[in-house]
């Protein structure tokens, strides 16, 4: 219903000139006001709404039907006085009538007054003029409003200050001003952006650049299902800028998250070889001792750790963390372990925009193992053997031919590692994204490019990128959203006649002895027992990977009525992988040329997977205000269907090393096997949120999962959330304190989750052992022996694995509170965090006797405690042309094991798992010092028979007299107590650089004999670590009397506190540098930005080790694999 003013002035005028009564008036206005008495009372219901609505370039008309409809207010105007309305850009967020009104009509030539239920619009007086002079001529001001990118900006709003006369910019960004008085300041705003000032003085031709306003575009933070304000979150989410994930040189997201989120841990892979370096993440500690790592959400598709490699950083918009249950617990039975969520970057309205980021580095080791030459290793050895009474390996003079290089293939000094890391090392990235759109549609498409060349020959990876996002409003209530992403990725290496894996190439090559001949003079390989790892990368063996991964996504949103959302939803995941290794025959001869060992025949082995997750959703949201009083509500549906299968194919025999098609092979000796699985999940979830005018918050969320992986009676689960939070700073009390502290909440929370996945296989390696534990698998390649004889065996099936249909879903309950605040107007921000997170009926498998005859079956038999602190503090600062910020965030875990169903512990080499002491322990005996004598030996528990000066001592902790396995105790831990992480970053004009520094804290590591080297003839190589070992004129050496066979001060065979060292490091892990061209000399060029910078990861390091030993790498990391790596690079940020 809408009223119009028929008592203005000009109405007025209009009848007296047709000769109206003063009666007639009288009655017309009587009757106006009856009429307004009756739309009164039909509003009366709902004029206490607040108003939501975001809108650019629309008519004023619409807004106010649209407050009209929210509120219930009724508006009394006059239709002339619309007219010459300018278009309105408003974002309005649960606002009142009052605030709204004024927010509309700031930039237009009206007034309003709020009565009762009615918003009276009237055209503006102008007042009298005072007698001035004349002023100078107006002019007209025109130009275009553009980002930092050089995209127009459409709907921006361009006001000469101090009046209301404006105009709103146009789709390509154009506007044009005229009127404007001289010397005039145009203030220049849009919503998202920072308002700029310019002047007009002397200029007719005006463009304007605004900058994004990340205060405003960090309002919100994405959480599951959905986005939500800040101020208005209860639960732990963490989220990151993506300038923090662009232009570094790392080879997978993963890599890049490190240090930069408290409470979010990246531990280094094993190896920096291309391809195959993926980082482990794990958030708030290890909750279970089974797959820990965190679910994957992209574009609202649910994935796994493995695919954050698919995912361009150039392509992330938003990048959030769900720390704690409030937050996850609407993913359910997955996010026990924390949720990475992610959404890509969408098109926008405007002419298309091209951006170009490219790079090109060059990789070197962070460190690798220092060997001896052959003299010194030849030495060591001679010492070796003589502290264990055998006879020394090598004469003087042949030390001396090692060490003068008189016979070089007889008595060589052969660097083999200089051979291997021949590689260039060099790696390039390209990445081009194109967005725009119309007034409907609009788009974002992208492809990117990463090729990566190791340090090693042969070794290459490549990844190839490509994603389209559509988003098309169909009506004014139905947008379409489509999403679709392509990744192509591949990974070469050589191959060796053992596994057949690079690993065991780069092992073999960090053990042969510097003491064994590449090649003899007749230019054949020397070798030893296992042969020669360069004849092996030399020769035409290889081990090729391929994947092929597609994402899909197609969904509705129907606002069905005005704040009431239907989002169907249907999703499809493929990933299917391929690896062709091919392992080359070698023969290999003496210095006489005579044949000696033949390493073969040659084969194929070829693997294939195909599997494919269809995923089908339906969401119904509805957000609605009671004055102050703010609700929204989610319901969800989802169910996920997952088909798997896998083959692997071997042959053997080829004709030669250049014919590897599998058919060419023969077929004696031929395998083939293959198994295939289907997994299936059900699930129903809610959300419920709550505030009172945004001070008091409340969140309570559901999830209820069904799962193929437990039998029927134990196959559903729910998952339920409850947090609130307090925005103190609302509190009229706090007004005088919001000068000095801009925002204060504290929030608590309490939830539980949930986890299916189990690790490990069956005795045969086959995995379904892990998708359906509560059903013993039946193996088709088990044999039946009906004598004693190889002829009286038979092939046969047989169960492999024990089955427990009473097995429920692990299950973790966490408690949190945690503290948000901001100071000085928001240039300080801090957040703290406290966690108590205990996951029981953690699924194991559970030790059982050998009669038993199978592999023991799963059992819910642990509990894991986790518990700490995060904190994280930034601050903002500028002053002139120069901005910088400064950040750092850090975390304390403490880390426990309660509970293993009355087992352990359960030892491998020198860690273990047992109740009490944190799941990644360190186990071996308490080393007391080094014996000096003989003396001191006999006169000490015993240990062993060769015990003698000079071996390690070591402590009898249960008082028998006798070093045991009893005495053996915890050692510490390896997952670090403490992580942390500093951010700097400055910008002075067009110059800009980022300082980024990581590190761990109260972690332990093991220098294992795998970091040390060993002493042999062959198949040993000493690192100089090995100079300073005991001897009777070296009795303050930093280890013990160098050893071969004997165990005694070896650290894999006798763990020992005496190898535990501290893993404590601080790195600069990346530093980047820029300049941008000046906008003058862009132009000229016919491009919107032009950006170059230098970037470097992991420049340098500061530890406690071996320079050879990479703190950040896994603890089970040795000389042994491929190192890790620095990169360096050049590139280049291009818009237009």
């Amino acid at each position: 219903m809408q009223l119009k003013a028929i008592c203005n002035s000009g109405t007025r005028r209009y009848w007296k000139f047709a000769g109206l009564s003063t009666k007639i008036l009288l009655v017309m206005r009587l009757t106006s006001f009856l009429l307004l008495i009756a739309a009164l009372q039909v509003s009366a219901e709902g004029n206490a709404q607040t108003v939501t609505y975001s809108a650019k370039g629309v008519s004023l008309q619409k807004v106010l039907n649209a407050i009209k409809e929210q509120t219930g207010f009724v508006f009394f105007y006059d239709k002339e006085d619309l007219k010459n309305s300018q278009p309105v850009t408003v974002d309005l967020k649960n606002v009142s009538a009052q605030a709204a009104m004024e927010m509309v009509l700031r930039q237009q030539a009206l007034s309003f007054d709020i009565q009762g239920n009615t918003i009276f619009i009237t055209r503006n007086e102008k007042p009298a003029a005072p007698i001035l002079p004349a002023p100078p001529p107006p002019v007209v001001i025109s130009g275009k409003v553009t980002d930092e990118t050089g995209a127009p900006i459409p709907g921006a709003s361009v006001v000469i200050k101090g009046t209301k006369k404006g105009v709103i910019s146009g789709p390509d960004g154009s506007y044009q001003l005229s009127n404007v008085p001289e010397n005039a300041i145009l203030v220049v705003s849009s919503i998202g952006y920072g308002s700029k000032e310019v002047s007009t003085t002397g200029k007719t031709q005006l463009n304007i650049t605004l900058s994004p306003d990340v205060s405003t575009l960090q309002q919100y933070v994405v959480v599951g299902y959905g986005t939500q304000k800040k101020a208005n979150l209860t639960g732990a989410v963490t989220s990151i800028s993506t300038e923090q994930l662009t232009n570094r040189p790392v080879t997978s997201l993963g890599n890049a998250l490190q240090g930069t989120m408290p409470g979010i841990t990246v531990t280094a892979a094993t190896s920096g070889q291309p391809g195959n370096d993926a980082a482990k993440i794990r958030i708030r500690g290890i909750g279970t001792m089974n797959n820990a790592d965190p679910v994957i959400v992209v574009d609202g598709v649910v994935t796994n750790v493995s695919n954050l490699n698919n995912i361009n950083p150039d392509d992330i918009a938003t990048l959030s963390v769900l720390k704690d249950a409030a937050s996850a617990a609407i993913y359910g039975s997955r996010a026990a372990n924390g949720v990475l969520l992610i959404t890509t970057k969408q098109g926008r309205k405007g002419p298309p925009q091209v951006t170009y980021n490219g790079y090109v580095g060059k990789q070197q080791a962070t460190g690798l193992p220092d060997f001896l030459p052959s003299w010194q290793a030849a030495t060591l050895y001679n010492k070796a053997l003589s502290n264990e009474g055998k006879t020394a390996r090598w004469t003087d003079a042949e030390i001396q031919k090692f060490k003068d290089g008189s016979d070089p293939f007889n008595y060589p000094n052969t660097d083999w590692l200089g051979m291997f890391y021949k590689g260039s090392g060099l790696q390039q990235n390209h990445y081009v994204g194109v967005t725009g759109g119309a007034d409907k549609t609009q788009y974002a498409f992208s492809m990117g490019m990463f090729d990566e060349n190791g340090l090693v020959k042969k070794t290459n990876a490549k990844r190839y990128t490509s994603r389209l996002n559509v988003t098309s409003q169909i009506t004014d209530r139905v947008k379409a959203i489509g999403n679709i992403a392509f990744t192509a990725s591949d990974r070469n290496e050589p191959s060796n006649p053992y596994t057949g894996d690079f690993t065991q190439l780069v092992r073999q090559i960090n053990r042969i002895s510097p003491t064994v001949p590449y090649k003899y003079a007749n230019g054949y390989y020397g070798r030893i027992s296992d042969g020669n790892p360069m004849a092996w990368l030399e020769g035409n063996s290889f081990n090729k990977y391929n994947n092929y991964d597609l994402i899909g996504n197609v969904g509705v949103d129907w606002e069905i009525v005005n704040g009431l959302h239907f989002k169907p939803s249907l999703a499809y995941v493929m990933k299917i992988y391929h690896n062709k290794k091919f392992i080359a025959d070698q023969q290999y001869y003496d210095a006489d040329g005579n044949k000696t060992a033949y390493q073969g025949p040659n084969s194929v082995k070829d693997e294939n997977s195909f599997s494919n997750t269809v995923t089908q959703q339906a969401l119904l949201d509805y957000t609605k205000s009671f004055g102050k009083h703010n609700f929204k509500i989610l319901g969800g549906y989802s169910q996920e269907l997952t088909k798997f299968s896998f083959d692997d194919n071997y042959r053997k025999g080829f004709l030669n090393n250049e014919l590897t098609d599998i058919n060419l092979g023969s077929t004696d000796g031929q395998k083939a096997t293959g198994y295939s699985y289907e997994l299936a999940l059900q699930s129903y979830f809610g959300r419920f949120n709550y505030d009172y005018d945004g001070k008091y918050l409340f969140e309570a969320n559901m999830r209820y999962d069904g799962s193929s992986r437990f039998a029927p009676g134990n196959r559903w689960g729910a998952f339920p959330s409850f947090s609130a939070g307090w925005n103190i700073d609302r509190e009229d009390f706090f007004t005088p304190l919001k000068k000095y502290v801009s925002n204060l909440k504290i929030r608590g929370s309490w939830g539980q989750l949930g986890n299916q996945y189990i690790t490990g296989t069956d005795d045969t390696n086959f995995p379904t052992f892990v998708y359906y534990p509560w059903i013993t698998n039946i193996n088709g390649s088990q044999n039946y022996s009906f004598g004693g004889t190889a002829a009286a065996i038979a092939a046969g099936v047989a169960p492999v694995n024990g089955a427990n249909e009473k097995i429920k879903w692990e299950s973790t309950t966490e408690t949190g509170v945690g503290i948000d605040a901001g100071f000085l107007d928001g240039k300080i921000n801090f957040t703290a965090d406290y966690f108590h997170k205990v996951t029981n009926d953690i699924l194991l498998a559970v030790p059982v006797g050998a009669v038993y005859g199978q592999k023991a079956p799963v059992q819910n038999a642990g509990s894991v405690l986790n518990s700490g602190w995060e904190f994280a503090v930034g601050y903002n600062e500028s002053k002139g042309a120069f901005k910088y910020n400064v950040s750092a965030n850090a975390a304390f875990i403490k880390n426990k094991v309660t509970d293993l169903a009355g087992t352990g512990p359960t030892v491998t080499g020198y860690t273990y798992r047992q109740v009490g002491y944190p799941v990644n322990s360190l186990y071996g005996y308490e080393a007391d010092g080094i014996f000096q004598s003989a003396d001191q030996v006999g006169k000490s528990p015993y240990q062993t028979t060769n015990t003698a000066a000079g071996d390690l001592k070591y402590k009898d902790k249960d008082g028998n007299d006798t070093i045991n396995s009893a005495d053996k105790v915890y050692l510490g831990n390896y997952f670090p107590k403490v992580t942390f992480g500093l951010n700097l970053s400055g910008s002075w004009k067009n110059f800009d650089v980022n300082i980024f520094l990581q590190g761990a804290a109260g972690v332990k590591t093991y220098i294992d004999a795998g970091k040390l080297g060993a002493v042999s003839s062959g198949a040993g190589k000493p690192t100089s670590a090995l100079l300073d070992t005991w001897t009777p004129e070296n009795t303050s050496a930093a280890l013990p009397r160098i050893w071969y066979a004997n165990t005694q001060n070896d650290p894999s065979g006798t763990p020992s506190s005496f190898w535990v060292k501290d893993g404590s490091y601080l790195r600069l892990k990346n530093l980047q540098v820029g300049y941008t061209l000046p906008e003058r000399v862009v132009k000229s060029i016919g491009l919107k930005k032009v950006r170059f910078y230098y970037s470097g990861q992991n420049i340098l390091t500061f530890d406690h080790l071996y320079k050879w030993i990479d703190p950040e790498a896994s603890i089970t990391s040795s000389i042994y694999y491929y190192p890790q790596v620095k990169v360096h690079t050049f590139g280049v940020n291009v818009s237009f």
